[in-house]
């Protein structure tokens, strides 16, 4: 790598790694600042959905509907969801990220077999 070509005195590849750790580090601390609090907003959504389902669930076997027809209606609730346009961009991403994570292993596999000849 062209770019970390070994500098003549020590001093300077030592302030060079140290620069590297700090802004990792920062950058770390950041988005631990920024992901964490969302991440506790999405567990407690997650939670008052899953109790507000499990009491229309109740609710709606309490009066009578079958259970085949709350699993129909949770069906079709899934299904509209689905059918929205940001359902479809999401599902878009996730197939591209596997996309991608599936060529990072085709050329890992590859790279070790190359090394292990």
């Amino acid at each position: 790598m062209e770019w970390l070509r070994p500098l003549g005195r020590p001093a300077a590849g030592f302030a060079r790694y140290a620069g590297l750790v700090v802004v990792g580090l920062s950058l770390i601390a950041a988005a631990v600042l920024v992901v964490l609090p969302l991440l506790g907003r999405a567990l407690v959504r997650a939670v008052e959905l899953l109790v507000a389902g499990c009491v229309w669930v109740a609710t709606s076997i309490s009066v009578g509907m079958s259970i085949w027809d709350v699993l129909r209606t949770i069906g079709r609730a899934a299904a509209g969801e689905l059918a929205t346009p940001a359902a479809s961009v999401v599902l878009a991403l996730l197939v591209l990220v596997g996309i991608a994570a599936l060529y990072g292993l085709q050329r890992l596999l590859e790279s070790e077999e190359e090394s292990s000849q």
